[in-house]
């Protein structure tokens, strides 16, 4: 019988991590909460974003980087809302879109930016998003950022990790 001592327990881009101070627990602790985790965290995922004081601002979410940021599931239906609380127009943009269907609720001007696909939100405006991000190689495990066109890239941004939920841990 071991005894076990958790020291730490991290919540990283939606996915629970653990630290057991005994070796071997500490690996089996590690994977099942990984397992339990990565699901709960993003399983049918709905998100509100909020753009407001020019950043976005997610609720209940960070992505552990002072950067903005979510997780959401690839095979699930995902939500996103879309809140501009500012006095100008700003677009949520990502290439994590590009070629997905989305249903948009609400009053939206598309934006296409290269390879990335986004939406314009007016001021005191809100749209929902809908989707579901395909399992596969292109999606299933991967990150990417959301940003402003208006704005900019670099002043305006987050992050999106596109988790597949169906074999837990080693889905990622």
């Amino acid at each position: 019988m071991y005894n076990i001592s958790i020291t730490g327990l991290i919540f990283y881009k939606g996915v629970f991590m653990i630290h057991i101070s005994k070796g071997l627990t500490y690996i089996f602790g590690t994977m099942f909460l990984m397992m339990i985790g990565s699901t709960l965290a993003v399983a049918g995922s709905t998100i509100e974003v909020t753009i407001k004081d020019n950043g976005y601002h997610i609720s209940g979410s960070s992505s552990g980087t002072g950067t903005p940021g979510f997780s959401i599931a690839a095979g699930e239906e995902n939500v996103i809302t879309l809140k501009n609380e500012n006095h100008t127009d700003h677009s949520f943009v990502s290439k994590a879109f590009k070629g997905m269907d989305v249903a948009v609720s609400g009053e939206a001007k598309t934006v296409n930016d290269g390879a990335a696909t986004g939406w314009i939100v007016e001021p005191s405006k809100s749209i929902q998003l809908k989707f579901t991000p395909p399992v596969g190689k292109d999606f299933s495990g991967s990150w990417d950022v959301f940003y402003c066109t208006i704005h900019g890239k670099d002043k305006m941004k987050g992050e999106i990790v596109v988790a597949d939920t169906r074999g837990g841990a080693g889905a990622f």
